[in-house]
């Protein structure tokens, strides 16, 4: 073997040995491989445990879908009876003060079938369709139907008042409703000048009915009703303007005549 055959195995010996080295210190080494291993880690974790994700949407199917119900139906149209017969019991394409809570409800509670549900919430006992089942009072259907919650005391603090009524029983002895049917029942409610305290501890949809002092003497509870969401953004029927508006609840207060208000929530 001559002298550049020697310098050629020498060198190849080096690089074969340099190789090896390189091997052996990346196989004892894994920084680098568990780093990596650390994220893939972190991203299946994430994947596998859905829990606050799941819970954000929980939340979401109970609040969002009855905020957008409500605000979908703005500008739709007033109508003072759109309900006027027990044969046609669902319609969401015309509104009144009541109309607009109930089908809120129906359609919450309900997506596939409305009309369905509006038997159960909208009659008592429930299911039972007729005229003198209906619920013509507001805040007795509050207290006997599955789907509504009266919140008055709860919210209202030391701010609530009552009165006994004695729904649909005139002071004469007539009756408001040409119905045999009375109930007396004992309505709290918060003044107008009281409520603008208790705003912030309202739930971010809320209902909402509007009393007047002696309207008791003809045994009615309350003359109007309609729907809060954040509080302050009040959804009603308005027969003035012909359709279904969104107003500031204290502009609306300021505009009318009620002495108190009453408030209920949606059940689901």
């Amino acid at each position: 073997m001559n002298k550049k055959d020697i310098i050629i195995a020498v060198l190849v010996l080096l690089l074969l040995f340099v190789l090896g080295y390189l091997v052996i210190s990346q196989a004892e080494d894994p920084e680098v491989e568990d780093v990596d291993q650390e994220e893939i880690v972190d991203e299946d974790f994430n994947d596998e445990d859905p829990e606050v994700e799941d819970e954000e949407e929980d939340e979401e199917d109970i609040e969002e879908p009855l905020r957008d119900i409500v605000l979908d139906f703005l500008g739709s149209p007033h109508h003072s009876d759109p309900l006027d017969d027990d044969e046609n019991i669902y319609r969401d394409d015309a509104f009144n003060s009541t109309t607009l809570v109930l089908i809120s409800a129906a359609k919450f509670n309900s997506p596939d079938n409305p009309e369905e549900a509006m038997r159960e919430l909208h009659y008592y006992p429930p299911g039972e369709v007729s005229y003198e089942n209906r619920l013509h009072f507001s805040t007795y259907r509050n207290k006997v139907s599955d789907y509504f919650r009266d919140i008055t005391v709860e919210v209202g603090g030391d701010s609530v008042d009552s009165k006994d009524v004695i729904l649909n029983k005139e002071d004469d002895g007539d009756r408001l409703i040409d119905m045999d049917w009375e109930e007396e029942i004992t309505l709290e409610f918060v003044r107008v000048e009281d409520f603008s305290g208790i705003i912030s501890d309202l739930p971010e949809v809320a209902g909402i009915t509007f009393i007047m002092d002696g309207d008791e003497d003809i045994g009615l509870d309350v003359r109007r009703e309609g729907i809060l969401i954040d509080g302050y953004r009040f959804i009603h029927a308005c027969s003035e303007e012909g359709e279904v508006i969104e107003e500031d609840i204290l502009d609306f207060l300021d505009d009318n005549d009620y002495d108190a208000v009453n408030l209920f929530e949606f059940n689901e």
